[in-house]
């Protein structure tokens, strides 16, 4: 949808003041103390809020040109500059700081998010973050300016709904990044799974074999399709669907397969495509929990006829909402496409030979998850540096397990810090953390403990002990070895009780 032509042409000619302002930025300023975050006083406001995202912070401090703390400038006055208009006036950080408060000296103790130090001179000596100085959820996006930048370019592109370059770049990229050949963006990760069983004519009386220990959405589209979902049990080291109970769950009416990778676990691919193949049945691979994860080598997705991920603000990469099908098919991916977009005729505009859906990805959305796309590495690395850090404080605890290192064949990735203790201290485990500001979640719940999903129940008895079990911790880039140490410590107080 487009704005008028006077309204483009204001906005972007502020928005052009703004990037003038905005260059020459040296975000590595001061040099010794490269992480926290600074800019100078004659700096963009968009300057402020980039370095303060760059950092994970709600915060940046100002600088004059003597490397001395000034003040310092929130992300929450940027965006109230930005929602009444005060932007366009091209402000300075210098016009938008307040006092430093968020300053200590001498090494005084502080209970602020984050502070500097500064030394005789009031320059930055020591840069130090409290991340548990406010509520530290189980998950939170990691954002950046680059994303910022790409949100900004869409909108002032004016396309802003399901067409433009964010979207073509983001579908080939991601699928080229996953070894697959074409990318169909969607609006969510559980569309993405509706489109593909869709794509493939599943529906009324075909069975779909999917896991017991997953997220409802797994088995709510083969429900929305009409088909039957049939539960099997997880393999308690992978926790992942085995080819053994896919292939003892076959029947006549069997016509896909859904394997989870779920918490980044992948499944044994290779026997769960072998036995699929020998049997005439699709392979619809739910990644949404695993970019990157391999197994034997390939990139999970790669296995699949159809793959599926999810780009909630929780996964690994994000572009808000946002999902993608990824399948190595040519007509299957043409027929994703028309199926995504109403059913309608690709060479003859408003023809609709099916009755399809709007399953769209914005462009918006798509800017985002380039962004995002470049940053992938980073991001898995640092969640398997997080699950590192909780390895040697959590595995002597009397009580906790953590996940069963995988054999070679097998390349997590970590979605969630994960970790299982005693059932009966589970609730009080998660109490005590949250009364320290910390979140704490449990499993999913199995399947076939829950009432939608009754009449399709099964006995899973692995999947029911992880459920009852299982933790995900804060997994974030503000868990440091500090939070670890104090979630240590509550395991501790709890499980020794």
């Amino acid at each position: 949808m487009k704005r008028s032509m006077q309204d483009l042409e204001n906005f972007t000619a502020d928005f052009r003041e703004l990037e003038t302002v905005m260059d020459g930025v040296d975000f590595k300023r001061p040099p010794a103390v490269a992480s926290a975050p600074t800019v100078g006083v004659n700096d963009g406001i968009f300057a402020a809020a980039e370095r303060a995202l760059e950092c994970g912070q709600s915060l940046c401090w100002v600088l004059d040109a003597d490397d001395r703390v000034v003040g310092e400038v929130t992300v929450q006055s940027v965006r109230e500059a930005v929602k009444s208009g005060a932007y366009r006036a091209a402000l300075r950080a210098a016009d938008l700081m307040r006092e430093p408060v968020q300053v200590v000296r001498d090494g005084q103790a502080s209970d602020l998010p984050a502070v500097v130090e500064l030394d005789a001179d009031g320059r930055i000596a020591a840069f130090k973050l409290n991340p548990l100085a406010e509520f530290l959820p189980v998950a939170e996006p990691d954002l950046s300016g680059a994303e910022f930048r790409n949100l900004a370019d869409a909108y002032l592109s004016t396309w802003i709904s399901s067409t433009g370059e964010y979207i073509r770049s983001f579908e080939s990229r991601f699928a080229a990044w996953n070894g697959m050949k074409h990318g169909v963006a969607v609006s969510n990760g559980t569309v993405s799974l509706h489109l593909a069983l869709a794509a493939l004519g599943v529906g009324p009386g075909d069975e779909v074999i999917v896991p017991d220990l997953t997220f409802a959405a797994t088995i709510n589209t083969v429900m929305h399709v009409g088909a039957t979902p049939v539960i099997v049990d997880v393999d308690p080291e992978t926790w992942c669907m085995s080819a053994e109970l896919f292939a003892a769950a076959i029947t006549p009416r069997t016509r896909a397969v859904i394997p989870v990778h779920v918490f980044g676990r992948p499944a044994p691919m290779t026997e769960i495509a072998a036995v699929a193949r020998a049997h005439g049945i699709y392979v619809i691979e739910d990644c949404a929990e695993a970019h990157g994860a391999r197994y034997d080598g390939k990139m999970v997705g790669e296995f699949s006829d159809i793959a599926s991920y999810s780009f909630f603000a929780n996964k690994i990469m994000t572009t808000g909402e946002g999902g993608i099908c990824l399948t190595n098919n040519l007509e299957i991916a043409e027929r994703l496409r028309m199926l995504r977009d109403h059913g309608m005729n690709p060479a003859r505009r408003y023809w609709h030979d099916e009755a399809g859906f709007n399953f769209r990805m914005t462009n918006m959305q798509a800017a985002v998850g380039c962004a995002q796309l470049d940053r992938i590495d980073t991001f898995l690395s640092d969640r398997q540096g997080v699950m590192d850090l909780y390895r040697p404080a959590l595995e002597g605890i009397p009580g906790v397990t953590l996940p069963t290192a995988l054999p070679d064949r097998y390349q997590p990735v970590t979605w969630f810090a994960c970790a299982l203790v005693p059932a009966d201290k589970r609730a009080a485990l998660i109490a005590a953390c949250k009364a320290e500001s910390i979140d704490l979640r449990p499993f999913f719940n199995g399947l076939s403990a829950m009432p939608a999903y009754r009449r399709h129940a099964r006995p899973c008895p692995v999947s029911y002990e992880l459920s009852q079990t299982g933790v995900n911790l804060p997994t974030s880039r503000r868990v440091d070895a500090e939070v670890v140490a104090k979630i240590a410590s509550i395991f501790r107080s709890v499980l020794d009780a």
